[in-house]
């Protein structure tokens, strides 16, 4: 298998992995939509594995030597430090079939951030009004439950708010054939799940320069609104 389909199969098995694992918890609560609105959310202070990063949605200005991608559509911003990432659509990668049977999930779209051909970052958005509730708690306790059954999977961080309309968490896999790191930072507002996701080398494993500039990229993600 050359290595471009083999590329397309890890997208693919990525999405699907997300898709069963947001669509599948239904916690039921039919007036939680009703009594949480939508607010601002002034810099609250996430600690990643990359730094310190300050999440809102508000949007914010960058200088013109820096690349700002935003979706209007569906409604986020992220930095591109310099020319060598790019944004590939994920429907790209999906044939019209595979589009409409996410669709019918509640996958809205999202992209794919890549440096130098390697994806290191994800931005998908999902519609969650048919779940009538959705708590990121559980969704954070049911990912890091799952993958505590791999005794080479170290859960290095994990931050809900106590509005529950942000979390992140974070796991190391590592083990003789496989050194791998990966956070997940989700964000809830007006029945959308803004799901930014990081897997690569650990922060640990970097070199100054290199985790500024991926940390830059996660504090730059922003809800339009």
């Amino acid at each position: 298998m050359d290595s471009i389909n083999e590329l397309k199969i890890v997208r693919w098995s990525i999405i699907i992995t997300i898709i069963i694992s947001v669509m599948s918890l239904v916690t039921y609560d039919l007036i939680y939509f009703q009594t949480h609105e939508k607010q601002s959310l002034e810099n609250a202070i996430i600690k990643s594995g990359f730094g310190e990063i300050t999440f809102s949605n508000a949007v914010q200005s960058y200088s013109i030597t820096n690349d700002i991608y935003q979706d209007i559509d569906l409604g986020f911003q992220i930095l591109k430090p310099n020319n060598a990432w790019k944004v590939m659509p994920m429907s790209d990668n999906m044939d019209d079939e595979s589009m409409l049977d996410l669709k019918t999930k509640g996958f809205l779209g999202g992209i794919y951030l890549e440096q130098n051909n390697k994806t290191h970052f994800m931005i998908a958005v999902f519609d969650v009004s048919q779940k009538s509730s959705f708590e990121l708690a559980n969704y954070v306790d049911t990912q890091i439950e799952a993958m505590k059954n791999n005794p080479n999977v170290e859960i290095t961080l994990k931050q809900i708010s106590p509005s529950n309309d942000w979390s992140i968490f974070g796991a190391h896999s590592h083990s003789t054939d496989v050194d791998s790191y990966g956070e997940q930072l989700l964000y809830l507002e007006d029945n959308k799940l803004y799901m930014l996701q990081y897997t690569g080398l650990s922060p640990l494993e970097m070199k100054t320069e290199m985790k500024y500039e991926y940390r830059s990229i996660l504090d730059s993600f922003k809800i339009m609104g």
